[in-house]
């Protein structure tokens, strides 16, 4: 008689197991098996929604320019089929407070991450003040995005995350900034192939388009080093012209050199030439201005 009671307990405990699984209540360890196989929840990121139809457009765009030959295609996440041999392009957020970056390809994975919240925001610290233009998301996303296919086909990470938190340290510095100077290479030098091609198609006109833009946040870049930081030129500032982190160099000295990459006119250079000017000033200890003695 005991083992009968015995045996009723198993099978009621095993369905009431059932019932709370079909529920959508899944076992500790099949969510653990979920986190680890998943590159973003893995990373101590999260899946979004938001700004589907930016990533897409962004997307495309890239493809039309790589056209399958000059790097791998890429795809949306939520519209890759399981066996394609495409990138897959994840939506992510990042935590409250936490350091993260609009696009970027992790290390460890042949994917992109893009975090569209982060995107936005340096969107609005590069087209907020006097004297700048509007600029067009869908299009600076492209030139990043094609920046990261540079590393997918250079095979060279562009960070890591730990913890939902972009790591700055994660190779030798010198060596993660000759691996940016290198995708930023292939995108500028891809976006100028692709805008001087005749005749003249929807992938030239992509592409000049993507060159407009980078123009117009070269203008707007300049705009805060005169009018918000007016002394900054004289001086070189060191925040200002100098590097931010250790494996990134200075953004705008990129936008500067990926812009006369792609132009390649005397206005471009003049414009990154005096940038390293200014960048030189600030690293020289020397002061500025001589200190006068006294009049006897």
């Amino acid at each position: 008689m005991a083992r009968t009671y015995l045996m009723s307990v198993r099978w009621s405990l095993s369905h009431i197991l059932a019932f709370l699984v079909s529920l959508g209540g899944p076992p500790a360890d099949a969510s653990t098996n979920e986190i680890a196989d998943d590159p973003v929840l893995s990373r101590g990121l999260e899946h979004t929604t938001e700004g589907r139809l930016l990533l897409e457009a962004a997307v495309a765009s890239t493809n039309l320019m790589t056209d399958g030959r000059r790097g791998p295609v890429l795809a949306t996440f939520w519209t890759r089929g399981r066996s394609d041999e495409t990138v897959p392009v994840y939506l992510v957020k990042s935590g409250p407070g936490a350091t993260s970056t609009p696009a970027v390809v992790p290390r460890g994975c042949s994917c992109i991450f893009v975090d569209l919240q982060v995107f936005e925001g340096w969107i609005r610290g590069h087209s907020t003040g006097p004297g700048r233009m509007s600029l067009e998301p869908k299009y600076l996303l492209t030139f990043m995005l094609l920046h990261e296919v540079g590393h997918l086909y250079k095979r060279s990470s562009g960070a890591e995350f730990a913890n939902g938190n972009l790591s700055q340290l994660n190779v030798d510095p010198s060596l993660a900034k000759a691996r940016e100077e290198e995708a930023d290479d292939f995108s500028a030098g891809l976006i100028r192939e692709r805008s001087r091609a005749t005749p003249a198609s929807t992938t030239s006109l992509e592409a000049n388009w993507v060159a407009i833009e980078l123009t117009k946040l070269s203008w707007n870049m300049q705009a805060y080093r005169t009018l918000d930081e007016f002394a900054a030129f004289a001086t070189g500032k060191p925040s200002v012209y100098f590097d931010q982190n250790l494996t990134h160099p200075n953004l705008a000295w990129r936008v500067l050199r990926s812009n006369y990459l792609i132009q390649q006119s005397k206005e471009t250079k003049e414009l990154l030439d005096a940038f390293e000017e200014a960048r030189q000033r600030g690293a020289n200890p020397q002061p500025l201005y001589r200190k006068q003695g006294r009049a006897k």
